[in-house]
């Protein structure tokens, strides 16, 4: 048996080296982690309105690619979505949870994209497969976002949820054009 050969996948990215990880989303605002809603227990009712105030004015993906660029980092990956289920990207009616629905009105992955290529730099995503802000269809949402992952759910409702996280991940796939991986 000898040394494991690893397969063309991640022999590429193991040769990229160097890279950023970023975190930052709806729960940037509070100053905290991206498990605020769930340490602080904040109500879905309360957290979603974080949206209303969300301009992203400060969000730089041109400054954040060319520091990478300068580091001679060679990929950076964004968190998409976290648990708190908001969306940097256009979720294409899946639900008005993003970015474009909120006081940014912009798709913030695309920009984040285009600064990656720009200088040279692949461009990952982060996408949670927890989505505390998720309800199955044609349901009223009344749990408490930072619990209900934890609440049993029937095996057609976990199906339906799986429909969806599927759509969000293929948006992503399909929308962005080449990307490093997720």
């Amino acid at each position: 048996m000898g040394i494991p050969t690893p397969l063309p996948r991640i022999a590429a990215f193991e040769k990229m080296g160097f890279g950023m990880f970023l975190h930052w989303g709806l729960y940037s605002q509070l100053g905290a982690g991206e498990w605020v809603q769930n340490v602080r227990k904040i109500p879905w009712t309360e957290y979603r309105h974080l949206a209303d105030t969300f301009t992203a004015e400060d969000f730089d993906p041109e400054a954040i690619a060319a520091l990478a660029a300068e580091a001679g980092m060679r990929y950076i990956t964004l968190t998409t979505r976290h648990h708190d289920g908001f969306s940097l990207y256009d979720t294409c009616g899946l639900n008005d949870f993003d970015a474009p629905h909120s006081a940014a009105k912009r798709d913030l992955v695309a920009e984040f994209v285009a600064a990656c290529r720009k200088y040279d730099i692949v461009p990952f995503f982060y996408h949670t497969t927890l989505d505390w802000y998720w309800r199955e269809p044609g349901a009223e949402n009344t749990r408490n976002s930072y619990s209900h992952y934890t609440a049993e759910i029937s095996r057609e409702v976990f199906e339906e949820y799986l429909k969806y996280l599927r759509a969000s991940v293929e948006i992503l796939c399909r929308n962005y054009g080449k990307i490093g991986g997720l």
